[in-house]
């Protein structure tokens, strides 16, 4: 499907037209105020430094007018004087006046007060000295007003610019979800249940506009349903199997470890003196499990031999050593010594046994990490080694009563026992299934056969025995359970479709707590209990494990629990009224014969009589995006900016089964290309509200590389954004930090003298002449994961081709844009391209200079 014709076309009309001047009448706004202002006594007609008293001064004194709530429900009309009453016409005053503007897309316009003085104007809490800039979105204008008596200031504003017709002044319509919100505001940060579930404690953070983040704490009864405590952030954790809180607090002594009673509320200084490090309290209360850092051997001078091949990264001689301290006598012994760090992976219900592991990096095998599993005796420090030099494995844990290990893991674990890929495949690293392992038979057991989520995190709750896990289940992240006896396995539905963090009670009827989000809301936390589960019967499937060509039996069920909303906070609350996106899933059947899946965006205002231009997302990484509201790349936004977004999820994401994520190695793009391309075009197909002519992609990291590799295979994209892409697989495989490591993952066994054609064959670098697509490529000049030469690269040959190639490079940052100011920027340029070539509005782009 080659429409680059009909998208030059559709390019080339955006040129076209010419823009209008206009004006639009603010016909009202709230105002606060007005405040009378006295006069200074004045003891000299100039300061310090030589100045005479300005009235700049007063406005910039009362600057946090404009950027605190109104409390007032007073408006004023066009034309309506500022400042003046009955009783104070002849005095100066100060006036805070607030109007809000709807802005469809991208607009600038110029603020005219022919009628005020004095004045300073700010957009959303930022004093704007000029012309204002309205990204798509709600905006609120406020202007500060010193009014003498003799100036007569009145409230004749308006806005004028260019074809701003699209603004609309104070909209009375609910506000859309937009970039701001997606930015800003007060979220859940982190929920903890006490062990018998009577108390919970929530951490909150808010995010300001400049970045600032404010946290705070509060811990509730959920007996009384009242708030007991809250203030400041606190780091709280919870005594295993106690209503005790345990926190560290600085002292003459050092470090002291504190206990908190929250039915009393009293602190009792239960130890003193602590070593500096990450602890953990064991589970019988008698000893902490303190991890230390310690500084590796540094160079002498300004030569540096490297060790090995990540001995470039910094940090990596610096080792991780475990110690125990001992309560009663406040004894502190070292656990482990030796050149690897070692990390406690569990502590046994009892507190007798200590599990604890050490991963052994040598390049020259495959695969190059192995890992040794020990089990410590705390009394005797006796240790015997429960598993040794095994291959894929993730992490591990305690069975409830300490006698078996639960182990997540690769399916390629235990000579593949668990490997449910075809013969041409290998298990994928990134997607996770979980083992039982009997240390006393030396035998593995696969506890989640033909199971499609990929586990994140597995939690193993001592009273009731079951097995928590958090996985990532296609583009959802749900909450399951696993009966390791049985083996009968049910998923938790939940009112949330990604469970960003959840706790529960150490009872044999647990309670529940937790909260994330879906595709139409977010910040919602909810409590349920687990004792009364109605459970319905999903699929019941009968796999087939391909590699020993048996027939397994597998039972999955789902669980309906009654879940209660719980904290300060909710988006309803928050935003009430807010228009979202619809969000719907889609699917499609791949040549191949199997389901692709996905979902796509509508805009809160879409009009079934409009053809959209549409933005196209995939994951990055091995992790399938995300079906929710709030994101990093924010494609509900997007799509509340005038767009249709659709994510898909093609061959190679995690959590879609093992055969679906396998397709990641030693494909390099190939398969899931295939699926991007043929899914654009099955979806346009099926929706005529998609303009065909205005496609656009993204992506970052391995994202950024499949955009750049796609231009290469097709031509249906009429612009594409790449951050963070690795257009060279060979280079990056030897100059990205991770990138020989991540090769274990992307093409394990493959190297670029054993298999150089998928190093060449595959790189957007070596079929540059492909690509005719307008291209955006976006970097951080400190990215270490994937080095600025590969964006370098990729621009110096498109360059050389002539095509049209933009490369921006944001200082400083790594491989993700985490500084404030420098992330909105880059997002600006992000959206400024798409709007350029795809809504046929360079204004935006070129106001940035570009």
């Amino acid at each position: 499907m080659n429409i680059r014709p009909l998208a030059l076309f559709a390019l080339s009309a955006c040129t076209l037209g010419a823009y209008a001047d206009d004006t639009i009448r603010v016909n009202r706004a709230l105002i606060e105020g007005p405040v009378v202002l006295r006069q200074a006594f004045v003891t000299d007609s100039m300061n310090l430094s030589g100045k005479r008293h300005d009235v700049s001064e007063i406005l910039k004194n009362n600057a946090n007018l404009a950027k605190r709530k109104f409390t007032s429900t007073e408006s004023l009309s066009y034309g309506s004087p500022i400042g003046r009453t009955a009783t104070n016409d002849s005095v100066a005053t100060l006036s805070a006046l607030r109007f809000t503007v709807d802005a469809p897309s991208w607009t600038k316009a110029s603020l005219h007060t022919p009628n005020m003085g004095q004045k300073a104007v700010y957009l959303d809490g930022k004093e704007v000295n000029g012309d204002l800039k309205f990204l798509p979105g709600r905006h609120e204008v406020t202007i500060l007003d010193y009014a003498t008596a003799e100036a007569k200031d009145s409230f004749n504003v308006e806005l004028v610019g260019k074809d701003i017709h699209r603004l609309v002044v104070n909209p009375e319509t609910p506000r859309i979800f937009d970039i701001d919100i997606n930015r800003h505001g007060e979220r859940f940060g982190d929920v903890s249940m006490s062990p018998s579930g009577r108390y919970i404690v929530t951490h909150y953070s808010n995010t300001l506009v400049g970045g600032e983040v404010e946290w705070r704490t509060v811990m509730t009864d959920m007996t009384t349903q009242k708030n007991i405590f809250s203030g400041n952030y606190l780091r709280f954790q919870w005594l295993p199997k106690r209503d005790i809180l345990y926190y560290t607090r600085k002292s003459q002594e050092g470090l002291d470890l504190v206990y908190l009673d929250p039915a009393t509320m009293k602190e009792t200084t239960v130890a003193t003196g602590l070593p500096e490090g990450r602890f953990t309290m064991s589970p019988d209360e008698s000893f902490l499990i303190i991890t230390k850092e310690n500084k590796g051997p540094q160079p002498q001078g300004a030569l540096k031999r490297l060790y090995d091949s990540d001995d470039r990264m910094p940090g990596w001689r610096d080792r991780e050593d475990p110690f125990l301290y001992d309560l009663k006598t406040g004894i502190t012994q070292r656990i482990t010594f030796g050149k690897e760090s070692c990390w406690v992976n569990d502590i046994s219900q009892d507190g007798q046994h200590i599990l604890f592991s050490l991963r052994r990096h040598d390049a020259t095998r495959q695969p190059m990490d192995h890992t040794d599993i020990y089990e410590m005796d705390v009394k005797t420090g006796e240790t015997r080694t429960l598993l040794a030099d095994a291959a894929w494995i993730e992490g591990a844990d305690y069975t409830a009563d300490g006698k078996q290990l639960l182990l997540t893991a690769s399916g390629a674990a235990f000579d593949g026992i668990g490997s449910e890929v075809s013969e041409r495949q290998h298990p994928q690293d990134y997607q996770h299934t979980l083992f039982l392992y009997d240390p006393a038979t030396e035998k593995a057991q696969l506890l989640l056969p033909n199971f499609k989520p990929s586990v994140d995190n597995i939690y193993v709750n001592s009273a009731d025995g079951l097995i928590y896990m958090i996985c990532e289940d296609g583009y959802n992240r749900n909450i399951w359970c696993v009966n390791p006896t049985t083996t009968e396995r049910y998923r938790l539905n939940l009112p949330v479709s990604f469970v960003s963090r959840f706790d529960f009670s150490c009872t044999k009827n647990p309670q529940l707590v937790f909260y994330g989000q879906n595709a139409t809301n977010s910040r919602n936390a909810y409590i349920t209990t687990l004792s009364k589960l109605k459970f319905v019967k999903d699929e019941v499937t009968y796999g087939t494990n391909i590699v020993r060509g048996d027939t397994i039996p597998c039972v999955e069920l789902a669980a309906n629990p009654v879940c209660k909303p719980f904290g300060e906070i909710s988006f309803d609350k928050l935003f009430p009224g807010l228009r979202t996106p619809s969000c719907t899933e889609w699917d499609f059947k791949a040549t191949r014969g199997d389901k692709v899946k996905g979902f796509y965006f509508l805009p809160a205002d879409y009009d079934e009589s409009k053809s959209y231009p549409m933005i196209v997302y995939y994951y990055g990484g091995c992790s399938p995006t995300a079906r929710i509201l709030e994101y990093a790349y924010p494609l509900a936004a997007w799509a509340n900016m005038g767009y249709v977004v659709l994510a898909l999820e093609p061959s190679g994401a995690a959590g879609f089964g093992q055969e679906f994520a396998a397709r990641h190695v030693n494909t390099w793009g190939k398969e899931s290309g295939d699926d991007i391309i043929e899914g654009v075009q099955r979806f346009c197909e099926e929706h005529a509200f998609v303009d065909p002519t205005k496609i656009g992609c993204i992506g970052a990291s391995y994202g950024g590389f499949m955009t750049e590799y796609l231009q290469t295979r097709t031509d249906i994209f009429a612009c594409a954004v790449s951050h963070a892409g690795i257009s060279n697989i060979a280079s990056y495989w030897g100059g990205g930090y991770w990138g020989y490591s991540y090769g274990e993952c992307a093409e394990y066994g493959s190297f670029p003298w054993n298999n150089p054609r998928l190093f060449t064959e595959q790189s957007p670098l070596f079929n540059a002449d492909k690509i005719h697509t307008p291209l955006l490529l976006l970097h951080g000049t400190a990215d270490t994961n994937v080095p600025t030469t590969e964006s370098q690269q990729l621009f110096t040959a498109l360059k050389i081709l002539g095509r049209d190639v933009t490369y921006i490079t944001v200082d400083g940052e790594n491989h993700i844009i985490n500084d404030y100011s420098k992330r909105e920027q880059w997002s600006e340029a992000i959206y400024a391209w798409f709007a350029k070539y795809l809504q046929c509005d360079s204004s935006w782009w070129e106001d940035l200079g570009y």
